[in-house]
């Protein structure tokens, strides 16, 4: 016998999966993705350009303080990234405010001296990539299967073309060859596939199920997406120091 099916388990994923659309956490996963694509693109610029300023001014101190700025301006915007994860993904992520040491140099050394430091620079530029796949799923998944979802409704309109459009038929050439008695015997067949049009209400009924599946797994990828992205965030962000904070008083040491 095979391995015996978790029904109980089965159901709740089922239910998990399609009520995808109906969670409100989902649509706070969506405008933490949407933001990740514009914040990303300032952070991989800011990232870049620090770094690659500072290391190209290393031969004197002004590289030393350029890249001592740059991960200073970068702490304060992991900060800014784990507030947000805070708020919409409700991930408890702890930061420090104070620094270890007696003294100015002490505490300046022990900064400059701890990975966690340096971490937020990693995940400020994975940012940006999350954002561009969230775009992407967004922009190309989403938006086709909702198309395909509310087909039945504009179907019939004379002025939209709803179907597959071609300029002219695609051709398929499907061959099978074997050898038989040192000779080489095969088929060779031609399939000419031409536009197809939505015309009738079960048609767009068929396309609109299509399209309901589409979204479902859009949205669900879209939230497995975010669940990756607090994680992430969680590992990389928590316990840095945070500038902000210690200018504000709040977070913990």
């Amino acid at each position: 016998m095979g391995p015996a099916v978790d029904m109980n388990a089965l159901s709740r994923g089922t239910r998990r999966f399609v009520g995808a659309p109906v969670r409100l956490q989902t649509y706070r996963n969506l405008l933490y993705l949407l933001l990740a694509f514009p914040a990303g693109f300032v952070y991989v610029f800011v990232v870049s350009f620090g770094v690659s300023l500072g290391l190209g001014l290393a031969v004197v101190l002004v590289g030393v303080a350029v890249l001592a700025v740059t991960a200073v301006v970068c702490l304060a915007l992991a900060g800014l990234e784990r507030r947000l994860t805070i708020v919409l993904l409700g991930r408890d992520i702890a930061a420090r405010t104070a620094l270890s040491g007696t003294t100015t140099r002490d505490r300046v050394v022990s900064l400059f001296t701890d990975l966690r430091t340096w971490t937020p620079l990693a995940y400020l530029v994975v940012k940006f990539g999350v954002g561009l796949l969230a775009v992407l799923l967004l922009t190309a998944a989403l938006s086709t299967g909702l198309s395909m979802l509310f087909m039945p409704l504009y179907y019939g309109d004379p002025a939209v073309y709803v179907g597959l459009p071609t300029d002219r038929p695609v051709e398929f050439h499907p061959a099978f060859y074997v050898v038989w008695n040192n000779l080489l015997v095969g088929v060779n067949a031609v399939v000419s596939v031409g536009y197809w049009r939505v015309r009738t209400l079960p048609q767009a009924l068929v396309v609109a199920g299509g399209g309901l599946a589409v979204s479902l797994a859009t949205l669900n990828a879209l939230n497995a997406l975010a669940h990756a992205t607090g994680w992430l965030t969680e590992r990389l962000l928590g316990g840095a120091y945070d500038p902000v904070g210690a200018i504000l008083g709040s977070g913990e040491e």
